[in-house]
């Protein structure tokens, strides 16, 4: 099974404007500086000049194991976009560091214990970003990548901190390095302002934040938005909507039903489309072929209007209460006709 390593690398914008912005093909067998990651690369060799054509890659970190893999040509150049040829003051700083010692396959090395980015030490149970998130036992450090031993026996390397993170609730400080669950409230930066939302998808180090209210400009239709951590900010969950009491008035001056309106009301004209049955402060309606919908009852002035029970917010319509006691419904006149 091929594993591309630079698949967690590539941050910050869609591959179609990578391919774009590459202004000429890379090179082979040179390093190349990629400080938005905090790693360089060296590309060996391509099967081919298709995108997905497999190319033999390693990933360098300062003073740290390299990892070496295969990645599909559209994923080098993807990255190549936040890269630069290594210059000669890049060559030696890398030189004077000395040679990066690969950690043994079997990581009881000296320095085996010590943790890696993130805190994680060889035989600490993480989550890694695989088609979701899947539990492991990490089995290697090698600088930011950790080779993690899944569950289905696997062997995957995976990069921190987008492609590694611990199991359970994640910390401020981790949301710092941009690292955000499923279901998280956050706010996101959207045309120069902070709007909150809910994170409902996540593709690598891009998330989808689906915002409340009307749809706004630069957002999907469903009211979605993608975009990377550093538009992200954690936000205070939202206050839970009060709730109200059974049978109290949800404004001051409003009076229950019961006593007043009770039992069964229809469509004056005899015609089928609408029953209300009023029983002891609760109202429940029928409408057409539509099933019953229940609420409670209150008289406000000449208006009777209908709550769900706890709510606070009335429903989309109400009954005016005519002169001679029928009721004003969205459908005409109902009357009572029985008990």
């Amino acid at each position: 099974m091929r594993i591309s390593i630079l698949k967690g690398l590539v941050l910050a914008m869609p591959i179609s404007a990578a391919l774009a912005q590459t202004p000429q093909p890379f090179q082979f067998n040179v390093a190349y500086e990629c400080p938005a990651v905090q790693s360089s690369i060296k590309i060996y060799s391509c099967a081919g000049p298709g995108a997905g054509d497999w190319c033999d890659v390693q990933t360098f970190s300062k003073a740290h194991p390299s990892g070496r893999g295969k990645s599909t040509r559209q994923q080098v150049m993807g990255l190549l976009t936040m890269c630069h040829l290594q210059t000669k003051a890049e060559a030696d700083a890398a030189a004077k560091a000395g040679p990066a010692m690969p950690m043994p396959a079997n990581a009881t090395a000296a320095g085996a214990a010590q943790a890696g980015p993130g805190g994680f030490k060889v035989g600490d149970r993480v989550r890694v970003l695989i088609d979701g998130w899947q539990e492991g036992k990490v089995i290697q450090i090698r600088g930011n990548t950790y080779v993690v031993h899944l569950d289905n026996g696997l062997d995957v390397p995976k990069i921190w901190p987008i492609e590694v993170r611990k199991i359970g609730k994640l910390t401020d400080a981790e949301h710092a390095l941009g690292q955000y669950d499923l279901h998280d409230h956050v706010a996101v930066l959207m045309n120069g302002r902070w709007m909150e939302g809910d994170v409902v998808g996540q593709d690598y180090n891009r998330y989808t934040v689906r915002l409340p209210g009307p749809q706004t400009m630069a957002l999907d239709g469903d009211r979605t938005v993608t975009t990377t951590p550093e538009n992200l900010r954690p936000a205070a969950a939202p206050a839970a909507p009060a709730q109200r009491a059974v049978g109290q008035p949800p404004k001051p001056g409003f009076k229950s039903c019961a006593g007043k309106y009770e039992g069964r009301y229809e469509l004056s004209a005899g015609m089928e489309g609408m029953k209300v049955v009023f029983r002891s402060g609760k109202a429940t309606v029928t409408e057409g072929l539509g099933g019953e919908m229940a609420f409670e009852c209150f008289i406000d002035g000449d208006k009777i209007v209908l709550y769900k029970a706890g709510s606070f917010t009335p429903f989309s319509y109400g009954f005016d209460i005519n002169n001679d006691g029928t009721l004003q419904s969205p459908l005409g006149e109902i009357k009572k006709k029985g008990n």
